[in-house]
């Protein structure tokens, strides 16, 4: 790993040093999602709460129309945190752009996005974490370094990483001696479909000790409607017998401003997990539908003001486990002090 740096730092100073002069400018964004959850097993009411479930504040600076760096701080209310409020850094990297001698590259390094399956640009349309992360597969974020880049003539996207694969909530003692390598790849073969795949292997700790990670994505887009699915593969433990778990999700998404007008997005998601496919009833699945209500849209489309409401249902194979239901209702309200 150290000689892999040393080439990437060979290959990327001279090219820096020539981008500097660039007028230098600083955006801030918040983001603020106010949510109400209601909880029942059984008939029983678990949890009614009011909390903020997200609270972004992100500093992103431009250094050169090549460098960008970012900052983001992520604080929240939560059940686990007693005193009202936990804080979690989310973001902290640098965005070197088109210095490495690949077209519409851009070379990272820092606490960065997990390029694997739909984690990284997953929009929250659904108020549900993606897969794998609401799984706990796989981190958000990451230290380490990566290469994202675009294929020419729009026909996809790339990304190889180096990371620590531990997330972004371990450091120091926590962190093995061995990295993650991950792999993500996306191609649009036409207009409107999207066909991805991506991996990771990461040796944890002892050499019979492994974890290796697979995820296939598919999405359609057409008119008003847009359609995701995403298949989850996760092995764990001894080389030659490790824990294996499985799961998929699929989300079709109406948008209603196609059709009516009014900025409003129905959007349906039924997810299945299945932990350990060794034990019987151990796998679970979620329904969830809602709708999302865009009361305001700032630059690029991204939700100013925005009412999200979702039912969601868990349901267990084990037949002594009562399902779970849950109506989460959801003001999110983001804004930025200037666009890029």
């Amino acid at each position: 790993m150290q000689k892999i740096l040393v080439v990437l730092a060979l290959i990327l100073l001279p090219r820096l040093c020539c981008g500097i002069a660039s007028a230098q400018e600083t955006k801030l964004e918040m983001y603020l999602w106010n949510r109400y959850t209601l909880e029942r097993v059984a008939g029983e009411t678990k949890k009614s709460e009011f909390a903020l479930k997200r609270g972004y504040l992100r500093l992103d600076h431009k250094f050169s129309d090549n460098i960008k760096g970012r900052v983001n701080l992520d604080f929240f209310s939560d059940e686990d945190y007693p005193d009202g409020a936990g804080i979690k850094l989310k973001y902290a990297y640098l965005d070197f752009k088109e210095v490495l001698p690949i077209p519409e590259s851009k070379f990272t390094f820092g606490l960065q996005k997990t390029y694997f399956g739909t984690i990284y640009d997953w929009k929250y349309v659904t108020i549900q974490k993606a897969l794998e992360d609401k799984e706990k597969v796989i981190s958000s974020t990451d230290y380490g370094v990566a290469l994202f880049g675009y294929i020419p003539k729009g026909l996809g996207e790339y990304a190889a990483s180096i990371l620590n694969g531990e997330g972004y909530k371990k450091t120091g003692g926590d962190i093995n001696t061995k990295p993650a390598y991950l792999a993500n790849l996306r191609v649009i073969p036409i207009p409107g479909v999207t066909l991805g795949g991506s991996v990771l292997y990461e040796e944890r700790g002892p050499e019979y000790d492994k974890r290796l990670l697979y995820a296939g994505v598919v999405r359609t887009a057409f008119g008003p409607l847009d359609m995701w699915g995403e298949y989850l593969t996760a092995e764990r433990g001894e080389f030659n017998n490790p824990t294996r778990s499985v799961g998929f999700m699929v989300m079709p998404i109406l948008k209603l401003a196609n059709l009516t007008g009014a900025d409003v997005e129905l959007v349906a998601r039924y997810d299945k997990w299945d932990k350990d496919t060794d034990i019987e009833d151990n796998a679970h699945s979620r329904l969830t539908g809602g709708f999302n209500w865009y009361i305001q849209r700032r630059a690029k489309g991204k939700p100013a003001i925005m009412l999200q409401a979702n039912y969601e249902r868990t349901s267990y194979e084990n037949p002594g486990k009562d399902p779970k239901d849950n109506l989460m209702v959801q003001f999110r309200w983001e804004f930025a002090s200037k666009p890029f």
